[in-house]
Parts: structure tokens; sequence; C-alpha cells
């Protein structure tokens, strides 16, 4: 019997057709009609709508009446990837045709690689990250090679070497063909004289479109498959989601159970909305109320528990530990900052206006009664100052307990860190001064204490530089030198330090997030590293148990600047575990507990489609619609998500600020 071939049938293609030229795809600003129309099928996962203020290198231009997608290169003398994929759209077999033509033969390094030289132009195809996938491309106008690329592993399948006699079709457009049958892979581009075949089995499936370093020109892709092929895709998906309902089938459905009015609260809309923690009786989480005149402390229910004529500055951090008032009460210390130096307005990453200030005084609260038991001035600060900052905790430092605190700075020339450091004990009496001398410490969790000699009194971890109680140097991370030189890096954004992997022979381990260096896995002891995990521009971490049949806990690590939004799961020990890539703005997928079991669940959080429940395997195990609906096409400046614990319930809410309210939901009962 002779099987009857099926033909291709057109699945997506790039109609440019009536797009009006310049710009496109602006991250921050809405989609016109025309535009959507034209790109409503595709997206930029290097320049995510909704995301953040960058430009998205995308322009559509006429030649010869005829409309063109130009990758342009106007970055200020900088370099930077450009990338159009189609969306909600993950195929294993097919035919992706692209038109493109390459016009530059360099590219220099850029925040999501620090090491390349050539231009790249074009197909990506199976793509499971934006940094996990192949590409056939023109590289540098002088190859054509078929790349599988994993982080900043980049193997090449095949390749041929350009001659002088192919510089003439480099001229125009040349079509570049991908041909995919299950582990076989075919490349053509008929102007070049190239047929590529191999067969590789590292990536399954994924996304297709094209992706460009250095100026280039699209005028053509599609994508075409047999009707076999799309019915293989169809029940493929239908497996994935039948095993998502069976993995997610004993997780609640969340139900809204508080909204907070947040001009009902009294808080100032510029500091955003109220603080949720146990800081005026242990285990039981209340509101602190940021007001333009006060702060006010709340149950869940509004019953209120004291007000301080004080105006604080969003900055606030509660101790790790609780103190007594004289009548016998406890609760947590609150550190905050009051008064005003300075203060400048500046755009933010996300596009919007950050009206920043510079406090004059420290101030400590008793969190049982408001009481203002110590305040001092703030030192004197360098004129590029954004704002200041606590350390995220306190910590023991003098033998109080824990108590202490250390004051770091944010600033503007050093990409908002810092290297001067101010250790204070509860009383705001000045401890130590100090300053890091090697890559400074960045954004976020990049502070932070942990006893990790084991004298009873904390170390503290600023960046790749650990300091003793007394502010004394112990070590230096031992790649600290090539943190500064790495474009993308220079500084640490995140670290975790702690008995993380539960084996006396590892811990203490520190994890050392630093941007486009990637994640340093250090013995923190001795500042030398164990591992390097080179997974993008490493910003944000979160630390939690999401596998039960590991040691220890697990650290979350989450990229941004160059290929955002990819998250990484690593062991307590060190070990890479999974990478996944939820949506392409990140960061602020955190775990979470949730009443399903013991490990904790990871919310994907940071726009309104993407809103899941993850597993410790980097398994969507659930969707979560309502949220989802709540958020609807607002971009992420437009809402603030975050878990917190209200009240004495054991869980964490899932909560969604969105255009004054804040909705908390918890597992429906």
């Amino acid at each position: 019997m002779v099987r009857q071939t099926q033909d291709h049938q057109l699945v997506r293609s790039l109609d440019l057709t009536d797009c009006p030229t310049g710009a496109v795809l602006d991250p921050l600003v809405p989609r016109s009609e025309a535009e959507q129309r034209c790109f409503g099928d595709w997206e930029a996962p290097l320049a995510p709508w909704g995301g953040f203020r960058v430009d998205s290198g995308l322009a559509v231009e006429m030649e010869e009446d005829r409309p063109a997608l130009i990758f342009t290169d106007n970055f200020g003398g900088g370099s930077r990837e450009r990338a159009l994929v189609a969306r909600s759209l993950e195929g294993r077999n097919g035919r992706i045709v692209a038109e493109i033509k390459a016009e530059a033969f360099e590219a220099p390094p850029h925040m999501d690689r620090h090491d390349c030289r050539a231009a790249l132009i074009g197909v990506v195809f199976r793509m499971e990250t934006s940094r996990a996938y192949y590409q056939l491309a023109l590289e540098g106008r002088r190859r054509v090679v078929l790349y599988r690329r994993r982080d900043d592993e980049w193997f090449e399948l095949a390749v041929r070497e350009l001659s002088g006699s192919d510089m003439m079709s480099l001229q125009g457009y040349v079509a570049l063909e991908v041909v995919l049958d299950d582990d076989g892979i075919r490349c053509r581009c008929e102007a070049l004289g190239v047929d590529f075949f191999c067969t590789d089995t590292m990536f399954r499936a994924g996304k297709v479109g094209v992706r460009a370093l250095g100026r280039a020109r699209l005028r053509a892709l599609s994508l075409w498959q047999t009707p076999a092929q799309q019915a293989r895709d169809e029940r493929r998906r239908a497996r994935h989601a039948a095993a998502r309902a069976t993995r997610g089938a004993s997780i609640p459905e969340p139900e809204l159970r508080h909204t907070f009015d947040l001009a009902e609260l009294g808080a100032d809309p510029v500091l955003g909305g109220p603080i949720f923690q146990d800081f005026a009786q242990p285990g039981r989480y209340d509101l602190l109320v940021l007001g333009a005149e006060s702060v006010r402390a709340l149950t869940p229910e509004g019953q209120p528990l004291w007000e301080q004529p004080l105006k604080l500055q969003a900055q606030v951090v509660f101790s790790k530990g609780d103190v007594a008032d004289p009548d016998g009460s406890t609760g947590r210390l609150i550190y905050g900052f009051t008064g005003l130096r300075e203060s400048n307005a500046r755009p933010g990453v996300r596009g919007e206006v950050q009206v920043q200030t510079v406090a004059d005084e420290m101030v400590v609260l008793r969190g049982c009664d408001g009481a203002v038991v110590a305040r001092a001035k703030l030192p004197e600060l360098l004129p590029n100052m954004r704002y200041v900052d606590y350390a995220p905790t306190s910590g023991d430092l003098t033998g109080s307990g824990g108590f202490d605190i250390v004051l770091r700075e944010w600033r503007q020339d050093k990409e908002g860190g810092g290297v001067h450091l101010w250790a204070y004990d509860r009383e705001l009496s000045p401890l130590w001064r100090q300053e890091v001398t090697g890559a400074w410490y960045g954004h976020h969790h990049a502070l932070q204490f942990c006893d990790v000699t084991g004298d009873g009194r904390d170390e503290l971890l600023a960046g790749g530089t650990l300091f003793d109680a007394a502010g004394q140097i112990l070590w230096v991370h031992d790649y600290d030198a090539e943190v500064q030189s790495i474009r993308g890096a220079t500084h640490y954004d995140a670290v975790a330090l702690g008995a993380l992997a539960d084996d006396p022979s590892v811990d203490p381990v520190a994890f050392l997030l630093a941007g486009s260096a990637g994640v340093y896995v250090v013995d923190g002891l001795t500042g030398r590293t164990r591992a390097i995990h080179r997974i993008g521009h490493a910003q944000g971490r979160f630390i939690g148990r999401v596998r039960t049949d590991l040691p220890g806990q697990q650290v979350l690590a989450v990229t941004r600047w160059g290929n955002y939004g990819i998250l990484t799961l690593f062991s307590g020990h060190g070990d890479r575990l999974w990478s996944i890539q939820p949506d392409y703005i990140g960061q602020g997928s955190c775990p979470v507990s949730w009443p399903s079991g013991e490990a904790q669940l990871i919310w994907a959080n940071t726009s309104g489609p993407v809103q899941a429940f993850y597993d410790g395997y980097g398994q969507l195990v659930k969707s979560l619609p309502t949220l989802g609906s709540l958020w609807g096409e607002r971009m992420r400046r437009e809402v603030v998500t975050r878990p917190v614990r209200i009240g004495k319930d054991p869980w964490d809410y899932l909560t969604l600020t969105v255009a004054g309210k804040l909705y908390a939901f918890g597992p429906e009962a």
C-alpha cells in the first residue's frame, strides 16, 4: 500500500499588509487596532508588552511598495537582541520559512551575552525558553549555522562557511527554511547552497519565530504543518492538559476572602497598600498602614490597634524577634525612615514616574503599641543617592538577640546598588561603618544576616563580601573580579545564605546572583566558588521548600534584563534542577504555602494570562483564571501581586492590588 503524501497547510504567518510604518510593539504603549491586526498572533519575548521601559528594537519600513520588519540597532551605541515569536503556539513538527536580510557583520557584547562578537539573524524553533532553542542563522554575513543553544552553551549542529560568490545573494533577501520531522531537522537556503540534515533530541517542542542580534530585516515569516502534524500537536496538548488536571485535582480553587479599599484605610497611594506582619502579637498578622500624616495598625477586621502621628516612608523593616513592652505584651520592632532631606522624580523600570526621597531620620517603633523607642539622624550621604534602606531583616551583631540593623544605600551611579554600610544597635547607636571595595551590592535581597561561624553572632553578607559582627571582612568572593568584568554584571543583585542543604559537609552555602554573570554557588565559610550557573541575568531570588523529596530548602532564581522571566530552581546543595519561563516579564513568581500538602507551590504572578501554580518539578499544576480576569489587560506597573499572611490563618493569601483595592484570595473552603 502506498501512503498518500499530505500537503502542508499554512498555520501562522506574519502579515504586515497596511501596517503603519515606524516603531512597533513598544512594551509600554497600548496596541493600536492596526498593530493588533498585524501582530496579534505574535509577541516580542525580549521586549514584553506591559513589562519594562525598553526599546522594542522593531520598526516597519516600506521597501519597493512592500513592508518589512526592521530589527534596529539604535541603543545608544550598545547592543541588544530582538525577537518575534508565534504567540500561544508550541509545536514539534512542521515547516518554517523566513525571508531575511542580514545587514550587520559585528555586534558587541550585551546583557545576555558578554562574549559575542558576530551579528546573528535567523529562524528559532522548538524554543523552550528564550535561552533554550534551536536557531538556523546567518552569522556575521560570513556563514550559515544551525545552533542548539542552552544558556551560554552554543553547540554547532551544522555549518557552512560562505564564499565570495555568496556575497551577491546576501545583498538582498534570502529564504531560510526549516523542516522538522520528529528527531530529524532539515535546513535549507537555496540562494546560499545550504542543505543541512541532522538529528537531535534535546528540545522536543516549543515556539517558533525569528531572532536577531545586529541590524537585519524580515520580509516574510510563516509556519506550515500537515493535518497529521496538527492533530499530533493537539493530542500532545490534550495529554498535557489531562496530566495537569490530575496533578492539580487536590489543590483548592482561590476564593476571594478579603477586600481592602486603600482610600478607606487611609493608605498613602504613593507608598502603596498595607503591610501584613505579626508585629503586634506573635502569630497574628495585622495591617500596618502608612498614611500621609500617620502610621496606623489595624486588625484584619479593621479594629484599630494604635496610631502614631508620624509619616514613615515605604522602606519599613521588622525585627526577626519579638520584644516586650512594660505591660508584658510582645511584638516586633518596626524600623523606618521619616523626615525629608531631598526628593527627585525619575522614570522607573516599568515606565512609571518614581518620586524617590532621602529621609532625614531613622526611627524605631514598638509593634505592640506603636511607641517610638529610638530615633536618630541619618548619616551624611553622597549627592547621587536615590534613597536609603535597611537590610531586609534585623540581625544579632551585639548579642541583643537579633535587633541590630544595617543601613544600606541606593545610588544612581551604581545602578541602584551601593557600597557603604552603617550598622546600628536597637537604640540606633552606631556600631560600625564599612565599604564594599569589590563588586557592589545591588537590589532586592542583596544583604543578608546569618550566623555563618556558629559563634552566636550574625555575619552580614553584602553582595560578594562577608562581614563579621564587628564589621571586619571575613572573605570576598573568589570570582569577584570576573563579576566586575562581565557586561551586565558588575554587582550582586541578590544573595541567599544559610544551612540550605541540610548537610553539615556542605552548609553553610551561599548563592550569589550576579546579574548577567549568573549564579555562583559558594562555600559560606570561605567565599570559594563551588559551581557557576550561567542562567541569564540573575536578578531576584526566593527561598522555599517546594520539593519534599530533597533535603533542605530550594532557591528559586529569576532573570531580568536580556531575557526576562526565566525561573530556575536550585537544590540547597547548589544543583540546578530545572528552568521554565511562564511569561516574558518575571520577576515576582514565588513559593507560597497553600493547603495542598507539605510542599510549597510556586505562584506565577507577573501578568494576567500567566496566573497559575507550578510544582517543585517545574510543572504547571493549576491555572488561576479568577486572578487572571481580575488583572485583565493591565500592564505590570498597574498591578501589585504578593503573597501575605492574614490573621492567624496558616496559609498564604494571594493578593492583587488593582485600581486602589487589595483583593486577598484564600483556598476555597
